[in-house]
């Protein structure tokens, strides 16, 4: 008994041939713009169920009597391929370019999901390497003024223990001093690396936090940050 072959194909050929002009399209306007062009969101979907669909039709045309169709098939499909990767080379210069800088509304209404997940990604881990190479003198300054705050805090810890016989008074006195008030900060710098006795953090402009007010008093005083107001 033969066997039964069922090919389920999503997209007919026009809607094949329909996606394969919006891909030259859509290449042509980001090569005629230095801005990146809004574009469907679903285009991606769109693409991959096309090739999905030409994979089937030329699976369903493997033998000797059909070869000039396979060929034909899978020529569609080099095509679209070749036009699908320069067009995505054009665009994704464009997102590359802008996520070097602060991403606003008017970029990210022309992305696609996938495009925006992908150009956050870029602009954290860019904006974190920029961050290790770029550090001004002031910043590194700050770095150790606020290491001097964290051993001065560390050695009331070592001190309280040290005195733990003179008494509860003395106990309670000490860790009063250890618990310091936390101040709202917003950042005004690009990038800066703070250390405190709860730990290190890397900060970035317009940033709030709240930091022990012996670390918070040095940022607003050397205008890296300013306190917040809510």
């Amino acid at each position: 008994m033969p066997k039964l072959y069922v090919t389920l194909m999503t997209l007919t050929v026009a809607e094949i041939d329909r996606i394969s002009r919006e891909i030259r399209d859509y290449y042509r306007q980001e090569s005629a713009s230095v801005q990146i062009q809004k574009i469907k969101g679903n285009f991606y979907e769109q693409v991959k169920e096309a090739m999905e669909s030409l994979d089937q039709m030329a699976g369903a045309n493997i033998s000797p009597e059909k070869i000039d169709l396979y060929r034909k098939i899978m020529d569609k499909k080099d095509m679209m391929e070749k036009n699908l990767r320069n067009f995505l080379l054009k665009r994704y210069e464009k997102i590359l370019r802008d996520s070097l800088f602060e991403i606003g509304s008017t970029v990210l209404e022309k992305l696609t999901p996938e495009e925006k997940l992908f150009i956050m990604n870029m602009h954290n881990q860019m904006q974190d390497y920029f961050g290790k190479i770029i550090k001004p003198a002031k910043e590194e300054d700050l770095e150790e003024a606020l290491e001097t705050v964290v051993q001065q805090e560390n050695k009331k810890t070592v001190t309280s223990e040290e005195k733990g016989s003179e008494g509860d008074s003395e106990k309670e006195k000490a860790v009063q001093d250890m618990v310091e008030p936390m101040v709202p900060v917003t950042i005004t710098v690009e990038y800066l690396p703070v250390a405190t006795s709860m730990g290190d953090f890397y900060l970035h402009k317009n940033d709030i936090v709240y930091l022990p007010e012996k670390a918070a008093e040095i940022i607003t005083s050397r205008s890296y940050g300013r306190q917040a107001r809510f």
